[in-house]
C-alpha cells in the first residue's frame, strides 16, 4: 500500500479502456463496482463507470463499505485505486482482513491502493485539482474513492464562502476526469449534518453527482435508499469473517 501525497516526479501512463465497437462507433464498456454482499446488490446496482456517487450515511458501516468496494473494485476491475482521504479512515488491517475472507493476495492487493491523505482543506483541493489526473494516468486506476471528502472544509479558520468555492472547484475537476478516464467515482460523507444543514452545500452535491445512496441507523437496523429513485430497504450487517446464508447458498 503506497501512502502519502501524489509524487510529482514520476513518469505518467495513460490508461486506456477496452472499447466495444458497435458499427463504426466505438463505446466504453460500462465497468461497476458491487459490494459483493447480496442482499445490497439485489438492492443497488453497483457504482457505474463514468459516473459519481455519494455514500452519505450517519454509522460507521460506511468505513466498512468504502474499504469493500476498494477490494472489490481490484479483484473484479483488475485495475487499482486511487484513494483520497479527508479523515483519516483509511484502515489497511481492514483490507487485509477482506483478502484472507476473499482468499486474495494480501500484499499485492496492498500495492494496488495509491494513497494520499490530506489534512487541510487546501491540501484536499490541492490533491484533487493539481494531482489527481495524473495520478490515475500513472497508475492505469479505474476506481477513484474519495472518503470523508466535505470534513476538512468545515475548518473555522475558514470562511464559508472560501471553503464552497475550493468544493465547488474539486467536484468540478472530479466530473472531469470521471468522464476523461471513465473511472467508478464514490465519494464519501460521514455525518448527515456536514451536508445537509447547509443549502447550499446540499445543492452542490445534489447537482455534482449521478447517484447517492444513503445510510441511517435505525434502532436494530440500517436503512439503505436510493435517493434518486426513491427506494430503500432495511440491511442487518454481518462481520466480515461470517458467512450469509445467501453467500453460503450462491
Amino acid at each position: 500500500m503506497r501512502v502519502g501525497i501524489f509524487e510529482e516526479d514520476q513518469m505518467f501512463t495513460v490508461h486506456e479502456e477496452i472499447p466495444s465497437i458497435v458499427g463504426e462507433r466505438q463505446f466504453p464498456i460500462e465497468r461497476r463496482v458491487r459490494t459483493s454482499i447480496p442482499t445490497m446488490d439485489s438492492f443497488f446496482p453497483g457504482f457505474r463507470s463514468s459516473q459519481i456517487a455519494l455514500v452519505d450515511s450517519s454509522d460507521g458501516f460506511l468505513f466498512d463499505l468504502t474499504h469493500l468496494l476498494c477490494v472489490n473494485a481490484i479483484k473484479d476491475l483488475g485495475d487499482e485505486v486511487v484513494w483520497v482521504d479527508g479523515g483519516n479512515s483509511i484502515n489497511p488491517y481492514e483490507i487485509a482482513s477482506l483478502c484472507r475472507r476473499f482468499r486474495l493476495d494480501m500484499r499485492e492487493t496492498l500495492d494496488s491502493v495509491n494513497i494520499a491523505r490530506a489534512f487541510t482543506a487546501y491540501q484536499m483541493a490541492s490533491l484533487i485539482v493539481d494531482r489527481l489526473e495524473r495520478e490515475v494516468e500513472r497508475t492505469g486506476s479505474g476506481t477513484v474513492i474519495i472518503s470523508c471528502f466535505v470534513d476538512l472544509f468545515h475548518d473555522k479558520d475558514m470562511w464559508w464562502s472560501e471553503s464552497f468555492q475550493l468544493i465547488k472547484r474539486c467536484l468540478s475537476e472530479i466530473r472531469e476526469i470521471t468522464q476523461r478516464h471513465s473511472l467508478v467515482t464514490i465519494i464519501t460523507n460521514r455525518g448527515f449534518t456536514k451536508i445537509k444543514h447547509r443549502k447550499s452545500l446540499a445543492n452542490l452535491m445534489d447537482e455534482s453527482v449521478d447517484s447517492i445512496l444513503r445510510i441511517e441507523n435505525r434502532r436494530r437496523a440500517l436503512e439503505l435508499s436510493l435517493v434518486r429513485e426513491g427506494r430503500s430497504m432495511l440491511y442487518h450487517p454481518v462481520p466480515y469473517y461470517q458467512t450469509t446464508l445467501e453467500e453460503f447458498l450462491g
